[in-house]
């Protein structure tokens, strides 16, 4: 087992020297400056260093930042009952209505609901839909 752990480190290495290479010839390509500017990591740290956690969710500053200006400038518009393009896009038109009853609907359902509360009224346990339906022919 110690064997393999040590031929799985030395290839690793072999493999770390190759990717150091190829990182000095692509430094030469790009000339002298690049290659003083970029590090040279030969030897690993002991321990890697823990710099800022990320962040999990939230917002950044910049973005409330925005938000808030966004928010500003809506209220804005709003207050001032204009219709330029911020009073557009903060206040969308508004939608028709789809669907709905008919005059017709609306008078058949009276009837059938006036029907029904007489119907009660009078004593009578249950009236079916069915009776108060109506009648096609």
């Amino acid at each position: 087992m110690a064997n393999s752990l040590n031929e799985v480190i030395k290839k690793l290495e072999q493999q770390r020297a190759g990717i150091d290479r190829a990182l000095a010839a692509l430094r030469e390509i790009e000339g002298p400056a690049a290659a003083a500017a970029a590090p040279v990591a030969s030897a690993p740290s002991a321990a890697p260093t823990r710099g800022k956690a990320k962040r999990k969710g939230g917002m950044t500053a910049e973005g409330r930042r925005r938000l808030s200006e966004a928010l500003r400038a809506r209220w804005a518009a709003k207050k001032a009952g204009t219709t330029g393009a911020t009073a557009a896009a903060a206040a969308p038109a508004k939608a028709t209505r789809k669907g709905g009853m008919t005059a017709e609907g609306r008078k058949r359902l009276s009837e059938a609901l006036r029907k029904r509360w007489a119907a009660k009224r009078a004593g009578s346990a249950v009236v079916t839909k069915a009776a108060t339906k109506k009648k096609r022919g």
